[in-house]
């Protein structure tokens, strides 16, 4: 059974996703002077915040928490949940291997990332590896060893993550819990 879903809010997730149209190159200078503003310059929340909400996360959960199955939410009612547990036991757990994979689509994108952290990072030791690697690129002498040698370095903690939640990345039995 399908949820109707308002005409307004349908075009507020409309115009969220038309975000994703728009070039960071050109979101890059207000997010920048945001930074400067709160004090986040040459910090590393200045990396994490920006990557938090995207507008594709917003559309891939929402299509996520829009697929539980209606009967789990109004069992967990039933069973006394208050709308926080509702949403912390049934919906979250239903939604984990979307959350998974967002998770692991933000890693991924920030720390392969090159042009945000040359922009609001001016202090080395802050330095991301793409920085890292860029700085040992364009030293006095090049030794392609040591670049050759970071850059394998730079993919091992995407592999680990991706080999550690590999086996959360199934679909979710939620749609086994409700009998047809």
């Amino acid at each position: 059974m399908a949820l109707a879903v308002p005409a307004t809010v349908g075009l507020v997730l409309a115009l969220v996703v038309a975000t994703i149209l728009i070039p960071f190159q050109v979101v890059m200078i207000p997010l920048y002077l945001l930074m400067v503003q709160i004090g986040l310059r040459n910090t590393l929340w200045a990396l994490i915040i920006p990557q938090a909400a995207t507008a594709f996360g917003i559309f891939l959960l929402r299509q996520s928490f829009l697929g539980v199955p209606v009967e789990l939410e109004e069992a967990a009612r039933s069973d006394g949940c208050s709308p926080v547990g509702e949403w912390w036991n049934v919906m979250i757990p239903a939604a984990r291997a979307d959350l998974i994979t967002l998770a692991m689509f933000v890693f991924i994108g920030t720390w392969s990332d090159f042009l945000w952290p040359l922009v609001i990072l001016d202090e080395p030791q802050l330095y991301t590896l793409p920085l890292g690697l860029q700085q040992l690129a364009s030293s006095f002498s090049l030794d392609w060893r040591l670049v050759a040698a970071g850059s394998v370095i730079s993919i091992l903690p995407v592999l680990v993550l991706f080999i550690g939640l590999q086996r959360y990345i199934l679909p979710s039995a939620s749609g086994d819990a409700v009998k047809g």
